[in-house]
């Protein structure tokens, strides 16, 4: 006797809370969320002080920069501010990305004023020691280092290298290379601090266990004093190296390959947002997506095949990417290629779109399980000036998505004749076959 299994039902219904947005006389912005019904608050301060604001030369000043944060405030050194942080029971993170820094922690709701203030000293007035900045760019060239001997995480760096023009910023990763990071100084994380650290380019994000009005009153105390003006983030469009090519990164002796086969795609105010997303979760963002039942499913290929677009304030990468044994991956690259055209040229089905549309609009509530989850979620609001809407509007505007427009997202935003085809590699196993499959011209580059 066979069981079918049972349909799925419809999704439950989903509010994301109420919010408020303030904005101090200083310029901070401030985001309040309360969540009476949890025990715990999370707050993240958010600064346009991430890579997109340093220059080429200082590539990496604005990583290192977020990460010296937690290392001690002028009033306070390493060792006592950890034992702060473990008296309060917080751990303090700080970071950044190409659009923005962010230093926030998670607490009992009974912490926001101590940790507020600790917070607030943090991004204020940090120790920046050089003693810590020297042991800190120490490890990011290890980890550099360490990510290179990965094929996959060097087929990621070369792929950015190569698909960008030459001189692009987006050319790189955004926590900077070898050489910037090695001549960097103390002096140079000082003076990024000084100019970008402001609070006219700063948002606070409060979400969970408080009231508003005194949390907003906790915030002003603590930051309403806080001076200054930043320059804001440069703005660029970035261009991609033309024409379909084949770039082979040699890693002798390696028994698999890193393919990562894409081209630019689509900045965060993109209109065809939704579509996009939708499509490229059919094409390759989910486990029954076309790319992974043919390459893993069907061919056996692969563990895992997937696709998807970065969008940044300026437009990102789209990037499919697989790791297949070194004897089919010509054939793999033919096929992932095939996918890709296929997805202009065969749209899906009301069918197909529906199972891939569905899931979509089933997981969304659960990124906001945690006070941490819906404080990331205005993040996007304020680094990128989203409609305030955006979350309330987010599941209808998936569901608005039709075949029509899907395959109209996948006739101007998949282009397999303009893509970039990088894969790390054995070349003397491979370039051979590469060349006889004539996918494009074929350069061989070795390994950084």
């Amino acid at each position: 006797m066979t069981s079918l299994r049972p349909p799925a039902s419809a999704p439950r219904e989903y509010r994301f809370p109420e919010f408020a947005h303030h904005r101090l006389d200083n310029g901070m912005g401030v985001w309040l969320v309360p969540l009476p019904e949890r025990e715990l608050v999370s707050i993240h301060l958010l600064t346009d002080a991430g890579a997109a604001t340093e220059t080429e030369a200082q590539a990496g000043v604005a990583s290192l920069t977020a990460k010296l944060l937690v290392t001690g405030t002028q009033r306070l050194d390493a060792g006592a501010f950890a034992e702060t942080t473990e008296r309060l029971g917080i751990e303090v993170g700080s970071e950044s990305s190409w659009d923005s820094a962010r230093a926030g922690f998670t607490a009992l709701g009974s912490k926001l004023e101590d940790g507020l203030a600790l917070l607030a000293e943090m991004v204020r007035t940090p120790r920046l020691d050089a003693g810590e900045f020297d042991r800190l760019r120490g490890e990011r060239l290890n980890d550099i280092l360490q990510s290179r001997a990965d094929p996959g995480r060097l087929a990621d760096e070369s792929f950015l290298r190569e698909v960008f023009a030459a001189d692009e910023p987006y050319g790189r990763l955004s926590g900077g290379s070898p050489e910037t990071i090695e001549a960097l100084a103390v002096d140079d994380v000082r003076a990024f601090h000084a100019a970008n650290y402001a609070p006219d380019a700063a948002d606070l994000v409060i979400a969970g266990a408080i009231d508003a009005d005194g949390a907003l009153a906790a915030v002003e105390r603590h930051l309403g004093s806080w001076t200054g003006t930043a320059p804001g983030h440069r703005h660029f469009r970035p261009a991609q190296r033309g024409g379909r090519r084949v770039v082979l990164v040699d890693r002798p002796g390696s028994v698999q390959s890193e393919l990562r086969v894409g081209h630019l795609g689509i900045d965060r105010h993109d209109p065809r947002y939704f579509p996009a997303f939708v499509m490229a979760a059919l094409l390759g963002g989910v486990f029954g997506s076309r790319l992974n039942l043919r390459l893993r499913e069907e061919l056996g290929y692969t563990y895992g095949a997937r696709c998807s677009f970065d969008p940044r304030r300026a437009v990102g990468p789209f990037t499919a990417t697989a790791a297949v044994q070194t004897e089919v991956t010509v054939d793999a690259i033919r096929e992932l290629l095939g996918q890709l055209e296929r997805m202009r040229t065969d749209p899906p089905d009301e069918a197909e779109l529906a199972t891939v549309r569905d899931y979509l609009v089933g997981v969304f509530p659960l990124r906001f399980e945690t006070t941490g989850g819906i404080a990331g979620a205005i993040e996007p609001l304020a680094v990128y000036d989203l409609p305030s809407d955006w979350w309330q509007n987010y599941r209808h505007n998936l569901e608005s998505v039709g075949t029509d427009d899907v395959h109209r997202a996948a006739l101007e935003l998949v282009r397999p004749d303009e893509a970039l085809v990088l894969l790390t590699g054995d070349a003397d196993r491979l370039r051979g076959e590469l060349e006889a499959a004539e996918l494009g011209p074929v350069e061989v580059i070795p390994a950084p």
